[in-house]
């Protein structure tokens, strides 16, 4: 096809029938059901054009103002820090194996990044919650730049929820947690005091919801083990490699517990 429109090959005969056998090829897959089978075996996105559009919302929306995320109490539950995007692909699709009938909940969902990614390369119904009010401002400034920037690119996502608060409290999550498929919670500078209370949320999780942290829910000493946590949970330890997560730029451990 590229020959017969070349200046030194112009030739309109052997266009029209290139196009027309490219028609008859197209059709052919169509009523053979190629098309379909392929569609519907396709989960995620490809990466790389995940990023794209990630880093093209991110940039244009919270990168201007990313001074207001150090504004935070050192010592507090609400220290920030991001997953990178190549994380939450080897999470995502590679070990949760999500697809779009699911449900993605991100229990600390900072600016919105990885609820916006889960919509996107999954296709899946994403949910965050967040109490910093300048990072729920800057999600839900990234949540509408998103949604203008997969219109211009013509890519479907899945549906966004982003709440406000505390998600110990807030209802909207404390319902949708019951429906959950994974969940991801950054716990990595959570106090004892936070973690105890997620994991007697985590007694109204569906059994085989996967839960991915930073720190473990179970302890390995067995005489600090958490009762309810051991005996509800299954936990995996996994290393994520270097510059996987914006606080540091080597590697770190994370696990992926299953509900019981």
């Amino acid at each position: 096809m590229e020959r017969a429109i070349s200046e030194k090959y112009r030739d309109v005969p052997m266009f029209r029938t290139a196009l027309q056998n490219y028609n008859d090829k197209l059709l052919e897959l169509v009523k053979n059901g190629t098309i379909a089978k392929n569609l519907e075996e396709l989960h995620h996105l490809p990466p790389s054009l995940v990023s794209f559009v990630l880093t093209q919302v991110y940039d244009r929306t919270v990168a201007p103002k990313v001074e207001m995320l150090t504004k935070y109490e050192m010592g507090s539950d609400n220290v920030y820090g991001e997953l990178l995007h190549p994380f939450i692909t080897k999470l995502l699709v590679e070990q949760t194996k999500m697809t779009s009938d699911q449900v993605f909940i991100d229990l600390g969902s900072g600016v919105g990044n990885v609820v916006l990614q889960a919509a996107l390369e999954i296709g899946c119904r994403s949910y965050g919650c967040e109490m910093m009010e300048n990072a729920c401002n800057l999600a839900e400034a990234q949540e509408k730049e998103f949604r203008s920037r997969c219109l211009l690119w013509g890519v479907a996502h899945g549906r966004v929820h982003l709440e406000r608060g505390d998600f110990r409290t807030n209802a909207k999550v404390l319902e949708k947690l019951k429906e959950a498929d994974v969940i991801l919670v950054n716990n990595k500078a959570f106090t004892s005091t936070l973690n105890d209370a997620l994991i007697n949320m985590f007694l109204d999780l569906k059994r085989g919801c996967k839960i991915i942290s930073l720190k473990s829910f179970v302890h390995e000493n067995k005489t600090a083990i958490n009762d309810v946590a051991n005996s509800i949970l299954d936990v995996e330890h996994y290393r994520y490699h270097e510059n996987w997560v914006s606080w540091a730029a080597s590697e770190g451990d994370y696990y992926i517990s299953t509900k019981k």
